[in-house]
């Protein structure tokens, strides 16, 4: 079985290493991971790590596994929207470190890296990525596309909007709201909920950054 990651960046590359790890695959093990990319100066930074050019360019096997390698919300939305175009859903991954309640709901293309925690009655929708560390609490909703950075605090029963990106760090309090295509600075505090668009930074976060 092949997995081919869309988005041969930085975030690809992590992914990558996550995926191999999680099926004892060593790094050096050629035929197992593939990039896609429709950036022309795309490389792979792993010799046994295949990049195959852009999504047009590549043929697509029924069996192949198919991520999102995005770390930028606006990002992953456009490379979601193209593979539906072509048919093609992406793969969730969920890396055997992270603790998923058995009472959540995690839509297709989802990626939760090393270490996470999803609590009771979340939700993440498709083509959420959820980075290393990040603390999703209980009854909380992730919109789609959605980039949470590594040891982001999420308490219980917060509602992150679609396409938004939380900065490293950063903690949304109990019940807070943050709008469609906002952005939240490292290490923010929100105690108020965000405006759709919104850019917020600082304890207690606040508008522009």
């Amino acid at each position: 079985m092949r997995s081919i990651i869309y988005g041969a960046g930085s975030f690809g590359h992590e992914l990558a290493e996550f995926i191999c790890d999680s099926l004892n695959i060593n790094l050096d093990k050629k035929e197992c991971i593939f990039f896609v990319d429709d950036w022309k100066s795309a490389k792979s930074e792993n010799i046994a790590w295949e990049l195959c050019g852009s999504l047009d360019e590549f043929t697509f096997q029924e069996s192949d596994k198919v991520y999102i390698g995005f770390g930028d919300p606006l990002k992953r939305h456009e490379a979601f929207i193209s593979l539906k175009k072509r048919r093609i859903m992406p793969s969730s991954f969920i890396h055997p470190t992270a603790y998923i309640s058995k009472d959540c709901q995690i839509m297709d293309g989802s990626i939760i890296s090393p270490f996470c925690t999803v609590g009771f009655k979340s939700k993440l929708n498709y083509n959420v990525l959820l980075n290393t560390y990040v603390a999703v609490g209980h009854h909380v909703e992730i919109g789609e596309s959605s980039v949470i950075s590594p040891k982001t605090l999420l308490a219980g029963k917060v509602e992150i909007g679609e396409r938004c990106f939380l900065g490293s760090g950063s903690i949304i309090t109990p019940s807070k709201k943050v709008g469609d295509n906002s952005s939240v600075g490292a290490g923010s505090v929100v105690y108020r909920n965000v405006k759709e668009g919104t850019k917020v930074f600082g304890n207690p976060a606040k508008k522009g950054f």
